[in-house]
């Protein structure tokens, strides 16, 4: 019996340690994510880039990480994660050092060494986007914090991208924008911790046979995974709208300089982001997370519209901010529900998820640009209204849907887990 205690509380440690490298890992895709976009504007007045350059480097950014989606969509059944997790690391730290030695590289034009540097960093995000979720998802139901796992993970990449913005922006506020490179230079120690923290973890992969039988066919014409696709796609959007936007309200509304409206903007929308995580993270057992959806995505749709009726100014930044926790479970909830769903589909599932939630992120992140530019904001935000309500519409017919399952499927109970509906 003591020697049973004594393996248990062993492998207990081994998926906290798991656990915790897995959340540790968004900080690099956080980094990813948000140094671009922090550094548009210090890149045009040093380098003389120009809007539509650093526009390709964003968008660049989102199709690297869908290619990058794609092709581990193949792969990831067939190499140990732990492995996909060095190579992205490794990938990660020479994207970030190549991006930092571009203007020295090719100083006539530092665009191009930029956009490669860019590329390989990208590639390296969506390897970990793709990867972290199946890692997390080996925890067995046994773990005491399983229920809280997934989320948690995904909270840590809102907390990661809060970091991230203040570090970066404060140090560029005080530092000086031309030492950028020592800035972002010294962010590449994230990946090296966290290649360190995935050597002593022992990860413990059940491949299925399923995934690479008809199963799989089953599986991706099932109704629901199809729900699921579309609801990830669109709850994206709904995220990522608001996450490039929330700044430029600031900015054209409240009069604020660029570091004010970072920080209270992207800062304050990335902390809703990681607090609606976090609170489904330590109370999801006792929350119907589909219920969940299906208000979130409402209230979301509600504080758009009214966003761009622009009835009030400060009303409207307080709704910007909270459209953050609104949306904070429309990508994490979607994948829980997915692998509650169809428990023995195999990794695939979740790298296909991953490629509708960038795809979505990328298509209507581009679109909402230019509504922005034919129109205004304020109507940019009363037609992109209609996202969250269609992405509420996906969640209450996969919740009738999973119901009916239930009902059809007595003899396997545990196929979908009662506590996410």
């Amino acid at each position: 019996m003591q020697d049973s205690n004594w393996s248990n509380k062993k492998m207990n440690n081994n998926y906290n340690r798991l656990l915790i490298a897995s959340c540790t890992a968004n900080a690099s895709q956080a980094i990813y994510a948000n140094m671009t976009a922090l550094l548009m504007v210090p890149f045009m007045n040093l380098y003389g880039l120009t809007l539509g350059q650093m526009g390709i480097l964003v968008g660049i950014n989102f199709g690297t990480q869908i290619l990058a989606d794609v092709l581990l969509t193949f792969i990831i059944d067939k190499v140990k994660y732990k492995n996909l997790v060095y190579i992205a690391n490794l990938l990660g730290f020479i994207g970030m050092i190549l991006y930092c030695m571009s203007p020295r590289i090719l100083p006539s034009n530092p665009f191009i060494p930029l956009l490669f540097s860019t590329i390989i960093f990208s590639f390296a995000s969506g390897m970990l986007e793709v990867v972290l979720s199946p890692i997390v998802d080996t925890i067995p139901d046994t773990f005491k914090n399983k229920k809280a796992a997934m989320s948690l993970l995904h909270s840590f990449y809102a907390w990661w991208q809060a970091v991230s913005i203040v570090v970066i922006a404060l140090s560029i506020n005080f530092l000086g924008a031309e030492n950028w490179h020592y800035i972002i230079g010294a962010l590449t120690v994230v990946p090296v911790l966290n290649t360190i923290q995935f050597i002593p973890v022992k990860i413990i992969e059940q491949r299925s046979v399923e995934s690479k039988q008809s199963k799989s066919f089953k599986v991706a014409k099932s109704p629901i995974y199809i729900l699921c696709c579309v609801a990830i796609i669109v709850g994206a959007g709904v995220e990522i709208i608001m996450n490039q936007y929330v700044s430029t309200f600031c900015e054209l509304n409240l009069g604020v300089s660029k570091l004010m409206s970072d920080m209270i903007g992207m800062l304050l929308f990335a902390v809703m982001l990681g607090t609606g995580r976090l609170i489904f993270g330590f109370f999801g057992h006792k929350i119907n997370l589909n219920l969940v959806l299906i208000a979130s995505c409402f209230l979301a749709g509600i504080a758009y519209l009214l966003i761009g009726l622009e009835i009030n100014t400060i009303l409207s930044l307080i709704l910007c901010i909270l459209v953050g926790l609104f949306s904070s479970m429309c990508w994490p909830g979607v994948i829980s529900i997915a692998g509650e769903a169809f428990p023995k589909a195999g990794a695939w599932i979740f790298s296909t998820l991953a490629i509708c939630g960038d795809v979505g992120a990328s298509l209507f992140g581009t679109v909402a640009g230019n509504i922005a530019d034919s129109l205004s904001l304020s109507k940019m935000f009363l037609i992109v209204a209609a996202l969250p309500f269609l992405c509420m519409l996906c969640h209450i017919a996969i919740y009738a849907l999973v119901k009916k399952q239930r009902k059809n499927d007595n003899n396997t109970p545990t196929e979908i887990n009662k506590s996410l509906f």
